[in-house]
Protein backbone atom coordinates (compact mmCIF):
# COMPACT_ATOMS: atom_id res chain seq x y z
CA UNK A 1 0.00 0.00 0.00
CA UNK A 2 2.71 2.16 0.43
CA UNK A 3 4.19 2.08 -3.10
CA UNK A 4 0.64 2.77 -4.17
CA UNK A 5 0.22 5.64 -2.22
CA UNK A 6 3.32 7.56 -3.91
CA UNK A 7 2.60 5.89 -7.33
CA UNK A 8 -0.79 7.01 -7.80
CA UNK A 9 0.34 10.80 -8.06
CA UNK A 10 2.97 9.85 -10.27
CA UNK A 11 0.12 7.80 -12.60
CA UNK A 12 -2.31 11.14 -12.00
CA UNK A 13 1.02 13.57 -13.50
CA UNK A 14 2.22 11.64 -16.24
CA UNK A 15 -1.73 11.04 -17.55
CA UNK A 16 -2.42 15.14 -17.27
CA UNK A 17 1.22 15.80 -19.18
CA UNK A 18 0.68 12.92 -22.10
CA UNK A 19 -3.25 14.54 -22.46
CA UNK A 20 -1.52 17.88 -22.29
CA UNK A 21 0.99 17.77 -24.99
CA UNK A 22 -1.57 15.37 -27.37
CA UNK A 23 -4.00 18.50 -27.41
CA UNK A 24 -1.03 20.84 -28.31
CA UNK A 25 -1.32 20.63 -31.96
CA UNK A 26 0.83 22.28 -34.29
CA UNK A 27 -0.34 25.60 -35.63
CA UNK A 28 -2.33 25.34 -38.60
CA UNK A 29 -0.23 27.23 -41.70
CA UNK A 30 -2.38 29.99 -43.28
CA UNK A 31 -3.41 29.46 -46.74
CA UNK A 32 -1.16 31.16 -49.19
CA UNK A 33 -3.04 33.49 -51.83
CA UNK A 34 -1.36 33.05 -54.99
CA UNK A 35 -1.63 36.75 -57.08
CA UNK A 36 -0.57 37.10 -60.32
CA UNK A 37 1.28 41.13 -60.28
CA UNK A 38 2.11 41.57 -63.31
CA UNK A 39 0.25 40.77 -66.85
CA UNK A 40 0.38 36.70 -67.96
CA UNK A 41 -0.66 37.50 -71.56
CA UNK A 42 1.56 34.74 -73.37
CA UNK A 43 3.18 35.90 -76.56
CA UNK A 44 0.93 33.53 -78.97
CA UNK A 45 -2.05 32.38 -79.22
CA UNK A 46 -2.74 29.46 -81.48
CA UNK A 47 0.23 30.09 -83.93
CA UNK A 48 -0.21 34.13 -83.84
CA UNK A 49 1.11 36.84 -82.19
CA UNK A 50 -0.57 38.42 -79.12
CA UNK A 51 -0.88 42.48 -79.49
CA UNK A 52 -1.54 44.02 -76.27
CA UNK A 53 -4.23 47.15 -76.56
CA UNK A 54 -5.31 47.84 -73.53
CA UNK A 55 -5.80 47.16 -69.62
CA UNK A 56 -9.33 47.41 -67.85
CA UNK A 57 -9.59 46.52 -64.18
CA UNK A 58 -12.84 44.70 -62.62
CA UNK A 59 -13.84 44.45 -58.96
CA UNK A 60 -15.97 41.35 -59.27
CA UNK A 61 -14.16 38.24 -60.83
CA UNK A 62 -17.92 36.83 -61.71
CA UNK A 63 -18.62 38.48 -64.66
CA UNK A 64 -21.07 38.65 -67.50
CA UNK A 65 -19.12 39.11 -70.95
CA UNK A 66 -20.74 40.86 -73.80
CA UNK A 67 -19.65 40.78 -77.36
CA UNK A 68 -20.64 42.46 -80.65
CA UNK A 69 -18.91 43.70 -83.98
CA UNK A 70 -17.86 47.29 -84.03
CA UNK A 71 -18.86 50.00 -86.10
CA UNK A 72 -20.72 48.37 -89.26
CA UNK A 73 -21.81 44.70 -89.13
CA UNK A 74 -19.76 43.33 -92.06
CA UNK A 75 -18.98 39.54 -91.42
CA UNK A 76 -16.70 39.03 -88.54
CA UNK A 77 -16.03 35.49 -87.46
CA UNK A 78 -14.45 35.34 -84.12
CA UNK A 79 -13.21 33.46 -81.17
CA UNK A 80 -12.66 34.77 -77.47
CA UNK A 81 -10.27 33.28 -75.36
CA UNK A 82 -10.13 34.63 -71.55
CA UNK A 83 -7.14 32.65 -69.83
CA UNK A 84 -6.17 30.39 -72.06
CA UNK A 85 -10.06 29.46 -72.13
CA UNK A 86 -12.37 29.38 -75.62
CA UNK A 87 -15.25 31.11 -74.17
CA UNK A 88 -16.99 32.04 -77.60
CA UNK A 89 -15.74 29.81 -80.22
CA UNK A 90 -16.18 30.51 -84.05
CA UNK A 91 -19.15 32.99 -84.11
CA UNK A 92 -20.36 35.98 -86.32
CA UNK A 93 -20.55 39.02 -84.32
CA UNK A 94 -24.03 40.97 -84.83
CA UNK A 95 -24.35 44.26 -83.33
CA UNK A 96 -24.85 45.85 -79.97
CA UNK A 97 -28.36 44.95 -80.28
CA UNK A 98 -27.83 41.62 -80.68
CA UNK A 99 -24.64 41.16 -78.50
CA UNK A 100 -23.05 37.48 -77.65
CA UNK A 101 -23.50 37.21 -73.78
CA UNK A 102 -21.56 34.63 -71.94
CA UNK A 103 -21.15 34.76 -68.08
CA UNK A 104 -17.27 34.03 -66.86
CA UNK A 105 -15.39 34.03 -63.98
CA UNK A 106 -11.86 34.83 -63.94
CA UNK A 107 -10.13 32.76 -61.19
CA UNK A 108 -6.88 34.46 -60.93
CA UNK A 109 -6.06 37.29 -58.62
CA UNK A 110 -4.73 40.51 -59.99
CA UNK A 111 -4.18 39.80 -63.30
CA UNK A 112 -6.23 37.79 -65.94
CA UNK A 113 -6.21 38.57 -69.95
CA UNK A 114 -8.84 38.20 -72.60
CA UNK A 115 -7.84 37.27 -76.24
CA UNK A 116 -9.35 38.32 -79.75
CA UNK A 117 -8.66 35.66 -82.53
CA UNK A 118 -10.14 36.33 -85.92
CA UNK A 119 -10.92 33.56 -88.36
CA UNK A 120 -11.57 36.15 -90.95
CA UNK A 121 -11.16 39.51 -91.69
CA UNK A 122 -15.05 40.73 -92.47
CA UNK A 123 -15.73 42.78 -95.28
CA UNK A 124 -13.75 45.83 -93.62
CA UNK A 125 -10.28 44.71 -92.70
CA UNK A 126 -9.47 44.31 -90.02
CA UNK A 127 -11.24 41.82 -88.02
CA UNK A 128 -12.57 44.72 -84.82
CA UNK A 129 -14.99 44.03 -81.69
CA UNK A 130 -16.72 45.81 -79.11
CA UNK A 131 -16.29 43.10 -75.81
CA UNK A 132 -18.08 44.84 -72.42
CA UNK A 133 -16.98 42.92 -69.45
CA UNK A 134 -19.86 43.79 -66.76
CA UNK A 135 -20.10 47.13 -68.44
CA UNK A 136 -16.62 48.16 -69.28
CA UNK A 137 -16.59 48.68 -72.60
CA UNK A 138 -13.04 48.34 -75.03
CA UNK A 139 -12.57 47.11 -78.36
CA UNK A 140 -9.81 44.88 -79.42
CA UNK A 141 -8.72 44.71 -83.30
CA UNK A 142 -7.08 41.46 -84.96
CA UNK A 143 -6.22 40.43 -88.03
CA UNK A 144 -4.90 36.75 -89.67
CA UNK A 145 -1.26 37.52 -88.64
CA UNK A 146 -1.80 39.14 -84.90
CA UNK A 147 -4.62 38.61 -82.11
CA UNK A 148 -5.88 41.34 -80.13
CA UNK A 149 -5.38 41.18 -76.39
CA UNK A 150 -6.18 43.17 -73.27
CA UNK A 151 -4.81 42.67 -69.24
CA UNK A 152 -8.40 42.23 -66.85
CA UNK A 153 -6.93 42.89 -63.45
CA UNK A 154 -9.59 41.75 -60.73
CA UNK A 155 -8.59 44.61 -57.98
CA UNK A 156 -8.35 44.14 -54.03
CA UNK A 157 -4.93 42.59 -54.40
CA UNK A 158 -2.70 45.85 -54.32
CA UNK A 159 -2.64 45.21 -58.04
CA UNK A 160 -2.81 47.47 -60.99
CA UNK A 161 -3.14 47.95 -64.80
CA UNK A 162 0.32 49.89 -64.09
CA UNK A 163 1.95 46.81 -63.17
CA UNK A 164 1.66 45.64 -66.32
CA UNK A 165 4.74 47.50 -67.58
CA UNK A 166 5.55 47.13 -71.49
CA UNK A 167 2.54 44.49 -71.63
CA UNK A 168 -0.18 46.38 -70.94
CA UNK A 169 -1.54 48.88 -73.87
CA UNK A 170 -2.74 51.76 -71.66
CA UNK A 171 -6.03 50.61 -72.39
CA UNK A 172 -9.63 51.76 -71.33
CA UNK A 173 -9.12 51.33 -67.16
CA UNK A 174 -8.09 53.59 -64.47
CA UNK A 175 -4.85 52.07 -63.02
CA UNK A 176 -5.77 53.23 -59.62
CA UNK A 177 -2.17 54.81 -59.52
CA UNK A 178 -2.33 57.90 -61.12
CA UNK A 179 1.48 58.85 -59.31
CA UNK A 180 3.07 55.41 -61.21
CA UNK A 181 1.61 56.59 -64.42
CA UNK A 182 4.65 58.10 -66.23
CA UNK A 183 4.25 56.76 -70.14
CA UNK A 184 4.08 58.63 -72.81
CA UNK A 185 0.28 58.75 -73.56
CA UNK A 186 1.38 58.23 -77.37
CA UNK A 187 2.24 55.37 -79.12
CA UNK A 188 3.51 54.26 -83.06
CA UNK A 189 1.12 52.94 -85.67
CA UNK A 190 2.32 51.34 -89.27
CA UNK A 191 0.26 50.19 -92.18
CA UNK A 192 1.75 47.66 -94.44
CA UNK A 193 1.78 45.35 -97.27
CA UNK A 194 3.45 42.58 -97.52
CA UNK A 195 3.41 42.51 -101.68
CA UNK A 196 2.53 44.98 -104.31
CA UNK A 197 -1.11 45.00 -104.99
CA UNK A 198 -0.33 46.57 -108.84
CA UNK A 199 -2.67 49.73 -108.17
CA UNK A 200 0.03 52.21 -106.87
CA UNK A 201 0.54 53.82 -103.92
CA UNK A 202 -1.81 53.40 -101.55
CA UNK A 203 -3.20 56.12 -99.61
CA UNK A 204 -4.18 56.11 -95.43
CA UNK A 205 -5.74 58.28 -93.47
CA UNK A 206 -6.71 58.21 -90.22
CA UNK A 207 -9.31 60.35 -88.87
CA UNK A 208 -8.61 63.39 -86.74
CA UNK A 209 -4.71 62.51 -87.58
CA UNK A 210 -3.59 63.04 -90.75
CA UNK A 211 -2.63 60.72 -93.80
CA UNK A 212 0.22 58.70 -94.78
CA UNK A 213 1.18 57.01 -98.24
CA UNK A 214 2.20 53.55 -98.75
CA UNK A 215 4.90 53.66 -101.08
CA UNK A 216 6.60 49.73 -101.14
CA UNK A 217 6.03 46.66 -98.82
CA UNK A 218 7.55 44.53 -97.03
CA UNK A 219 8.00 40.31 -98.05
CA UNK A 220 10.01 39.08 -95.77
CA UNK A 221 9.11 40.18 -92.37
CA UNK A 222 6.79 42.42 -90.27
CA UNK A 223 8.13 45.77 -89.99
CA UNK A 224 8.94 47.65 -86.89
CA UNK A 225 7.46 51.37 -86.60
CA UNK A 226 10.76 52.97 -86.78
CA UNK A 227 10.88 51.81 -90.54
CA UNK A 228 9.70 54.51 -92.71
CA UNK A 229 10.88 52.88 -95.93
CA UNK A 230 7.76 51.97 -97.17
CA UNK A 231 5.76 55.17 -95.95
CA UNK A 232 2.00 54.20 -93.79
CA UNK A 233 3.87 55.49 -90.79
CA UNK A 234 1.97 57.35 -88.04
CA UNK A 235 3.86 58.46 -85.01
CA UNK A 236 3.38 59.79 -81.62
CA UNK A 237 -0.22 59.37 -82.06
CA UNK A 238 -2.62 59.74 -78.51
CA UNK A 239 -3.91 56.57 -77.13
CA UNK A 240 -6.96 55.36 -78.14
CA UNK A 241 -9.41 54.02 -81.31
CA UNK A 242 -9.43 56.05 -84.30
CA UNK A 243 -11.11 54.61 -87.86
CA UNK A 244 -9.20 54.92 -91.02
CA UNK A 245 -9.63 54.45 -95.05
CA UNK A 246 -6.86 53.60 -97.47
CA UNK A 247 -7.51 53.01 -101.20
CA UNK A 248 -5.25 53.03 -104.36
CA UNK A 249 -6.90 52.75 -108.10
CA UNK A 250 -8.18 49.39 -107.59
CA UNK A 251 -8.86 48.13 -103.66
CA UNK A 252 -10.28 50.09 -100.92
CA UNK A 253 -10.03 49.57 -96.97
CA UNK A 254 -11.64 50.97 -94.03
CA UNK A 255 -12.07 49.95 -90.30
CA UNK A 256 -10.46 50.95 -87.03
CA UNK A 257 -7.41 50.18 -84.92
CA UNK A 258 -6.13 50.78 -81.39
CA UNK A 259 -2.98 52.94 -80.31
CA UNK A 260 -1.43 51.48 -77.59
CA UNK A 261 1.13 53.55 -74.95
CA UNK A 262 4.79 53.68 -75.89
CA UNK A 263 3.66 50.66 -78.40
CA UNK A 264 4.55 49.58 -82.03
CA UNK A 265 1.48 48.65 -83.24
CA UNK A 266 0.88 47.63 -86.86
CA UNK A 267 -1.87 46.37 -89.05
CA UNK A 268 -0.94 44.75 -92.90
CA UNK A 269 -4.05 45.55 -95.53
CA UNK A 270 -4.52 42.24 -97.05
CA UNK A 271 -6.82 41.55 -100.39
Amino acid sequence: MKNLKYLLPLFLLFTFVFISCEEEEDPVAEEEIVVNSTSIIPSSTRGRSNTVLGCIEIDSRITTIEVWDHGQIDGDIVSIIANDETIIDEVELDGPDNPIIVDYDFSNNGFNYVTLYAHNLGDIPPNTCTIAINGEEFVLAANQDANGAVNVVVTGYDVFCSDAGGNNGGGNGDDGNDDDDDGSGTGDFIFWTNQDYGCGNISVSVDGIGSSTIDGYFDSATPDCSNTSAGGNFNNIPIGSYSFTASCSDYNWSGSFTVTEDTCNRLRLTL
